[in-house]
């Protein structure tokens, strides 16, 4: 079962994490937490919102049932067909898995109306008009059984895998920083979308209590900071595209200056969505200024750790502690009041230096 979750859930959301990345810009930069909560007293306590819900997640299922088809028919994927030699229930049961894996946003959405349902339950009675949310589950679960089943039955014609990359809309610029961030979303699409997803909710998260009291700028900077290192994982792969992807890079005649400057300019496109946000929400009551120290803190504290990466190859999970030992150093330094505008060229410079000492090793 691991081999199929694997082979399945994980592809999926690998190959549309740029859908999700529009889904997840949606919801945490265009919408607030009081419009969320008004679409789903919509669904709850509109006539025909409950179909509304169902006509959506049916074409979220129609396209992950799409997906399964189409991957299951490639060269690559036809051990999947001796599933059928194992008994019903069990090849039930794993194929359930699966569906679970690939409808959970459809899960996760119908539990926070659940929660909603429930928050206004005493004033408004909705939580009676939540019922039909577990039998959309159920139905779309088990059509999407039944699909995965009906192709193991059905194997039919294999496609051929067509080699080569997918052809872009316009033609390819000449630029570095373009081919990583390409080879970042396909090939390292689901790294990219697990990183933006934990670091934007708890960007929100530092937001939301930003706005229970009256707090200065160390709460958004320690919680920011935060949120911008959970891109460790996004550094970490970039390192690995140079060092081991992009070997044939270090030869060639490029100033070790700008191969910095490049680094620097990834990891500043990465971070944009969190900063995004920051404006969203925080853009009428923090200045420009103040707007520009978190960025730089958090870009300086993101380029240290890539930079360290050159110290010594290591796997990804051996380079955690260096990120919480980072991140409690800068808790300590901007809790005793040292200003962010000192704090940030500091770490910038040393990134630089460091890099600098370590880049050839």
């Amino acid at each position: 079962m691991k081999v199929l979750l694997a082979s399945t859930v994980q592809e999926f959301y690998r190959q549309r994490a740029g859908f999700f990345f529009v889904v997840l810009g949606l919801i945490f930069g265009f919408l607030s937490g009081r419009e969320h909560h008004a679409f789903a007293v919509f669904f709850l306590n509109d006539e025909h919102g409950m179909l509304y819900l169902l006509l959506i997640w049916g074409l979220y299922t129609g396209m992950v049932g799409q997906f399964v088809e189409q991957l299951w028919s490639l060269p690559a994927y036809t051990f999947v067909y001796q599933a059928r030699l194992l008994p019903p229930l069990r090849r039930y049961y794993y194929l359930l898995a699966v569906a679970l894996g690939l409808l959970q946003p459809i899960l996760f959405y119908g539990t926070y109306i659940f929660f909603i349902a429930r928050q206004e339950a005493r004033q408004d009675g909705l939580l009676g008009q939540y019922w039909p949310v577990p039998v959309y589950w159920l139905l779309l679960t088990l059509l999407l059984v039944a699909l995965a089943e009906h192709r193991l039955r059905n194997p039919g014609k294999v496609q051929k895998q067509k080699a080569g990359t997918v052809a872009l809309p316009f033609r390819r610029p000449r630029s570095w920083t373009f081919w990583t961030l390409e080879w970042l979303l396909r090939e390292r699409g689901l790294t990219l979308l697990i990183s933006k997803a934990g670091a934007l909710l708890f960007f929100s998260g530092t937001l939301i209590y930003y706005h229970t009291g009256t707090y200065d700028l160390r709460l958004p900077a320690i919680g920011c900071t935060f949120a911008y290192l959970l891109n460790a994982g996004v550094s970490y792969e970039l390192y690995l595209w140079e060092s081991r992807v992009w070997q044939w890079g270090r030869s060639l005649p490029v100033a070790a200056t700008k191969r910095y400057g490049r680094l620097a300019l990834l990891h500043a496109i990465l971070l944009l969505p969190e900063t995004c946000l920051a404006l969203r929400y925080l853009g009428g009551e923090l200045s420009p200024a103040g707007l520009l120290q978190l960025y730089s803190l958090g870009l300086g504290a993101l380029l240290l750790y890539h930079s360290y990466l050159y110290r010594q190859h290591q796997l990804m999970e051996d380079t955690v502690r260096p990120v919480f030992i980072l991140f409690v150093l800068l808790t300590f330094t901007v809790m005793y009041k040292v200003p962010l505008w000192l704090i940030a060229p500091g770490l910038l410079v040393g990134s630089a230096g460091g890099w600098w000492r370590w880049k050839e090793r």
